[in-house]
């Protein structure tokens, strides 16, 4: 009991020696989280009717892979608005069974993105800023909600004749690719738990349209037995402006 009484002042002095070799480092911690706000404007590749802002937020994790080197996992939600408006209607196909093309069409079609998203990024400090890049995958989820009609009469379904024919169709399909997105920017670090950040992002998503075979019945009718859907792959370059509270 004694011996080992004896050895007690030098375990603590180790374990002190021990504390302040880690609490002296210059070195910023190993693990870091921060919230991220995001909001840009799309500068090319204008399409579906998409509105030109986009807007984002996640919560990230960084590891410190050295004194100004930064990996970092990001867990957010990405959104970009579409605007109704009146859809094309002037090249639907025609069945065989409808005896004349329409002469009467209207309606309307809504496009939105959004999703859940994962960012990683490798980030850079310098003297005076910081670069940042990596990829986004998700948010990316294209919303496509239409509504039509079109008929070859201007009468009500309920007094249509022979050989006429008035088509509605409407719903919403959903298309989710989980597509990858590139982006590559700079940072500014203000304070001690603050930061900018400008980035160009490129965009990835697949668009979904719905097309309606007009004409597959006589009559006042929703038969949609035919119709189908047309997907196109698109990159909307955006200017992406965030704000970064660390903690």
């Amino acid at each position: 009991m004694t011996r080992y009484k004896s050895h007690l002042p030098r375990i603590a002095t180790v374990a002190m020696a021990f504390g302040v070799t880690l609490n002296s480092s210059d070195g910023p911690p190993k693990f870091e989280t921060s919230f991220k706000l995001r909001t840009g404007i799309q500068i090319g590749s204008f399409e579906d009717n998409l509105k030109h802002a986009n807007y984002g937020f996640g919560a990230v994790l960084g590891y410190n892979i050295a004194k100004k080197d930064t990996i970092s996992i990001e867990f957010g939600w990405a959104y970009k608005p579409g605007d109704e408006f009146r859809a094309d209607l002037s090249n639907l196909p025609i069945s065989p069974n409808a005896p004349t093309p329409p002469t009467h069409m209207a309606g309307r079609v809504k496009n939105e993105l959004n999703g859940l998203s994962i960012r990683v990024a490798y980030e850079r400090q310098f003297d005076y800023f910081g670069v940042i890049g990596g990829l986004q995958i998700g948010g990316s989820r294209y919303k496509h909600e239409y509504y039509g009609n079109v008929a070859n009469t201007s009468s009500d379904a309920a007094s249509l004749g022979a050989g006429l024919y008035r088509d509605s169709y409407w719903g919403t399909l959903y298309n989710n690719p989980n597509a990858v997105s590139p982006f590559l920017g700079l940072t500014k670090r203000i304070g001690k738990n603050g930061a900018v950040e400008v980035n160009l992002v490129g965009n990835s998503y697949e668009s979904t349209e719905y097309i309606h075979v007009v004409g597959q019945a006589l009559g006042g009718n929703a038969v949609w037995d035919d119709d189908f859907a047309v997907t196109n792959k698109r990159t909307a370059l955006h200017l992406e402006f965030g704000y970064v509270v660390r903690f």
